[in-house]
């Protein structure tokens, strides 16, 4: 385990990363780190991630109280406990806004099918979770059985948590996600976007075990993986009905964060 002193720079350098992306605006979002004795580091509530300093990090227990430091939790503490109680390996948590990923999530577009063999090989599915209030329990449930299995995870009209062995393993991690839903994005206004068949899907799963790479969870001959592709834990949203506009919805929910930017 990294010292402290290593961890909270290596938590302002992704989130100052984040901000340039344009994937955080002002005080949004959060990120966090494991320490020893059941202790996290984690950004604080109200700081601009783009001109924080490694002293106005906080350490916190594993119940969200304060343990040191001169401001409060970040308000979406629960979401990153929630991470470390599920699986003892997660070290660290990003939480952010990235642009394209919300912008499917409003228009009602999954990025749950494997459209590429790096997706394959380094996220596997990318499941969406039900819409919650921010700030909420609730945002925390809503991702409890998706982070059992899966690294990066899209908020419903929120943003995008990602998970990692390390601060930046975690940023990597949601990097690529955007990466993911930017081409989607591209590849939907010039065509049909096909997802990999179940055969190449698996052999794709061959060759990076050959590699020695760990196997994500994906979604091959109707295996439930509780991506939430086919929108099973929210029926009621998600009717299979695709809107004919859809594309100018992403369009328009795109070009106004970008606008935003200026």
């Amino acid at each position: 385990m990294k010292s402290e002193k290593d961890l909270r720079r290596a938590i302002v350098q992704v989130c100052k990363q984040i901000h340039q992306k344009g994937w955080i605006s002002s005080t949004d979002g959060n990120v966090s780190a494991r320490l020893a004795n059941n202790r996290l580091l984690i950004t604080p509530t109200g700081i601009h991630k783009g001109f924080m300093d490694e002293r106005d990090l906080i350490v916190v227990d594993m119940e969200g109280n304060l343990i040191r430091g001169t401001r409060q939790p970040s308000s979406e503490i629960l979401l990153h406990l929630t991470c470390y109680c599920e699986r003892p390996d997660i070290q660290s948590v990003v939480h952010a806004h990235p642009t394209m990923c919300v912008a499917f999530s409003m228009a009602g577009i999954t990025l749950a099918k494997c459209l590429l063999p790096e997706v394959v090989f380094t996220l596997g599915a990318i499941p969406t979770a039900n819409y919650a209030p921010p700030s909420t329990q609730e945002v925390a449930d809503s991702i409890r059985c998706h982070v059992k299995e899966h690294d990066a995870i899209i908020l419903e009209r929120h943003g995008s948590l990602t998970v990692g062995k390390d601060v930046f393993a975690a940023y990597n991690t949601l990097e690529r996600m955007e990466h993911v839903a930017e081409m989607t994005y591209y590849a939907r206004q010039i065509g049909e976007v096909r997802p990999l068949e179940p055969r190449q899907i698996e052999e794709l799963q061959r060759i990076g075990e050959a590699h020695g790479w760990a196997r994500k969870k994906v979604t091959v001959n109707e295996r439930c993986n509780n991506c939430n592709a086919c929108g099973k834990l929210a029926p009621e949203r998600n009717n299979g009905a695709a809107a004919p506009d859809v594309e100018r919805v992403v369009e328009e929910e795109v070009a106004r964060a970008l606008a935003g930017r200026g």
